[in-house]
């Protein structure tokens, strides 16, 4: 899966995801109703059942899988936590990508406490 973002002006209202193996895409969050709200997004009940879907099914077949990023809504049980709840129970190396304020938080959800951290300095991600 990737996420692609929707500019208009130069400025972010919302993304997309793709699933990489089949080019399909669905609207994921938008700036602008309908959808979930969530912070300054509404997320599509469609776009989230697809992505669960696809990182299930990955969680079956995938031997690496790279997930950006963990947050707020899945660690509240929306978004990606379906999926992510299986990819946790596969046997797939499992990178996950999530802010540092929010890092023990994710361990703790997961139920990986001793996972570990490879920290990386803000402007080296660009």
């Amino acid at each position: 899966m990737a996420s692609p973002r929707v500019l208009a002006g130069g400025e972010t209202v919302g993304y997309r995801v793709r699933n990489l193996g089949s080019g399909e895409e669905r609207p994921l969050c938008s700036r602008e109703p309908p959808g979930i709200p969530f912070r300054r997004f509404f997320f599509s009940p469609q776009g989230l059942e697809f992505v669960n879907q696809v990182l299930t099914r990955a969680a079956a077949e995938a031997e690496v899988i790279v997930v950006d990023e963990v947050g707020p809504l899945e660690l509240g049980g929306g978004g990606f936590a379906p999926g992510l709840r299986a990819l946790l129970r596969s046997r797939a190396f499992l990178v996950l990508t999530v802010r540092p304020s929010l890092v023990e938080e994710v361990r703790r959800w997961a139920g990986v406490p001793g996972a570990p951290v490879l920290g990386l300095p803000l402007d080296s991600v660009r």
